[in-house]
C-alpha cells in the first residue's frame, strides 16, 4: 500500500481554525440579537403593563371600587398611580387617597393611603428615566390620580400639587439604555404609548 502525501484528505490546521473562528463571529451576531429581542420585549411589556395600571386605577375610580384599609372597607374618593423617576424607578403602585382629615391630599402618603395589590416591577432592567410635563420640565416624583365617581384626572408632584400641564410623559428605558418607550397620560383621559 503506497501513500501519496500530495492529496488532501482532509484540513489543515488553517482551515479549521478560519472555519472555527467564522462559526464563533456568527454565533455571537446570533446571541447578540437573542439578546436584544429580550430587552425589546421587556421593555414593550413593562410598557404595557404600566399602561394597564394606569387604566386599572381610572376603571377603580369609575366603578367606585372599596378598598381594605386597616381591617375595614372604604370607598376612597380617589385612585391613583405613584411614579418615580428618583425614588425606586423599577416600580410603581396603585394606591387609593384616603381622605384624612376631610380633604384628599392627591399624594401617597404611607400609613395614610392604602396601596391597591402589590407593587408593579419592571422586567430586565427597565426603569423610569424621566417624568415630564407637557413644557420639558423634569418632576422627580409624580401621581396620576382620578376621582371617584367621574375619573376625572389630576396630574400631582410628591407634595400633591397639582400640575399646570394637562400631560404627563413617563419615559422608559432598557437596561442598556438603547431602547426607550414613552406613555403619555393627558387629563383628557388618553394614555398613549410611543
Amino acid at each position: 500500500m503506497k501513500r501519496n502525501f500530495n492529496s488532501k484528505d482532509g484540513f489543515t490546521l488553517v482551515e479549521a481554525m478560519v472555519i472555527i473562528a467564522v462559526i464563533t463571529v456568527i454565533s455571537a451576531q446570533a446571541i447578540f440579537s437573542f439578546a436584544g429581542l429580550h430587552e425589546g420585549s421587556a421593555i414593550n411589556r413593562s410598557t404595557r403593563e404600566l399602561a394597564l395600571a394606569i387604566r386599572k386605577a381610572q376603571n377603580m375610580a369609575f366603578a367606585v371600587t372599596q378598598v381594605e384599609a386597616g381591617g375595614t372597607y372604604i370607598i376612597p374618593q380617589a385612585v391613583g398611580v405613584r411614579l418615580s423617576s428618583a425614588d425606586k424607578p423599577e416600580r410603581y403602585f396603585i394606591f387609593a387617597d384616603l381622605v384624612a382629615g376631610g380633604a384628599r391630599d392627591n399624594k401617597y402618603v404611607a400609613g395614610d393611603d392604602a396601596k391597591i395589590g402589590s407593587d408593579g416591577v419592571f422586567e430586565r432592567g427597565v426603569k423610569i428615566t424621566s417624568l415630564k410635563d407637557k413644557d420639558g420640565n423634569s418632576i422627580p416624583t409624580a401621581h396620576i390620580m382620578f376621582a371617584a365617581p367621574e375619573a376625572v384626572i389630576a396630574l400631582t408632584d410628591g407634595d400633591g400639587n397639582q400640575f399646570v400641564s394637562d400631560k404627563i410623559d413617563i419615559e422608559l428605558k432598557s437596561a442598556s439604555g438603547r431602547l426607550t418607550k414613552t406613555i403619555t397620560v393627558r387629563t383628557s383621559g388618553q394614555v398613549g404609548v410611543k
